[in-house]
């Protein structure tokens, strides 16, 4: 019996977990490598002390039947609910879902059965002296498979690939932009002035969202998330951690009071909104059956939905190229 084609997956954000969970669920050897000490990527729940609180994505909705079908599995066994049907009055009657206790229920959900290493940063892809590719970490060590599927923001994808790409694949990657968000995580000690049901997209400048985590469900005490709008954010990036702290806090004056929070800190998403993005879900980087592929949330479009709905179709253009395994040993759905 042959062995089974590998699959490096880098990066463990929904992208990367959604496709290694495909691939590995028609019987490759998969392997994930994700640069932080925990998965996730912006399915990021925070504690802070003992309160608990959203970081990145604060929540997803569905709206095509691929998500729909992991959403409803997720939903009858806990590990997802719905939140609300929108933020505004009247609503548009659209469910907006949440992780049961915060969003990284969903990246555990999904890499559970997964061989899945943290703390370890690709540094550099080379092709293998006997064909597949080399992935060597930052403490020295080489990582082998037979097909590459990179789910990095396109500036860090660039940076692994080097020349190894056609030239349309990396014009196509340079192509891709994104917008940064500073965010706070603030612990109160008494609620929030944010109205039913604990969050608001505003449209104006300088915060863009702003969430109670007690009311969404997932803290025990109050602790709000605010994210700041792209020209803010730009505006004030090279601010100390403290002056930004400073800045944002005072911009959420009108709803979280003007006490200093029990426990506030600091967040930079240097990626965190798409504004170009890639046309297509994914992007075949070197073709051949020893592939090299591209995806995550600036792929096709961006958000959860979008990253998930990447991953799955960048997993079956991987699986294309390399041929259909014999042997389908699937991990639990």
């Amino acid at each position: 019996m042959t062995t089974p084609s590998s699959v490096l997956v880098v990066g463990a954000g929904i992208a990367g977990l959604a496709a290694a969970r495909k691939l590995a669920g028609e019987g490759y050897q998969v392997r994930v490598a994700e640069r932080s000490e925990v998965i996730g990527g912006r399915l990021a729940t925070r504690r802070l002390g003992t309160a608990v609180v959203d970081d990145g994505a604060q929540f997803f909705t569905v709206r095509h039947a691929e998500l729909e079908e992991v959403a409803a599995r997720w939903i009858a066994r806990g590990v997802s609910r719905e939140w609300c049907r929108g933020f505004r009055q009247p609503t548009d009657g659209h469910p907006r879902y949440v992780g049961s206790s915060g969003m990284a229920d969903l990246a555990e959900d999904l890499a559970t059965e997964l061989d899945v290493v943290t703390s370890v940063r690709i540094d550099a892809l080379s092709a293998g002296a006997r064909g597949g590719w080399v992935a060597r970490t930052d403490q020295g060590v080489t990582l082998d498979a037979d097909a590459v599927l990179l789910t990095p923001p396109a500036p860090v994808t660039l940076g692994l690939l080097g020349k190894l790409a056609s030239p349309e694949a990396l014009g196509a990657l340079r192509a891709i932009s994104y917008a940064p968000t500073l965010g706070v995580l603030a612990v109160l000690d008494e609620p929030p002035a944010i109205p039913p049901p604990g969050g608001l997209q505003l449209d104006g400048d300088p915060i863009s969202w702003i969430a109670d985590n007690q009311a969404k469900g997932i803290s025990p005490v109050p602790a709000v998330t605010v994210h700041i709008a792209p020209k803010a954010s730009t505006q004030w990036w090279d601010l100390s951690a403290d002056e930004a702290l400073s800045a944002v806090l005072d911009a959420a004056r009108p709803w979280i009071g003007l006490r200093e929070p029990l426990v506030a800190s600091l967040s930079r998403w240097t990626h965190a909104a798409p504004e170009v993005l890639h046309p297509q879900r994914y992007l075949v980087a070197v073709e051949g059956d020893q592939p090299v592929v591209c995806a995550g949330d600036a792929f096709g479009e961006p958000r959860v939905e979008g990253a998930y709905l990447s991953g799955l179709a960048a997993a079956g253009a991987v699986a294309d190229r390399l041929g259909r395994p014999d042997s389908r040993p699937r991990p639990r759905s």
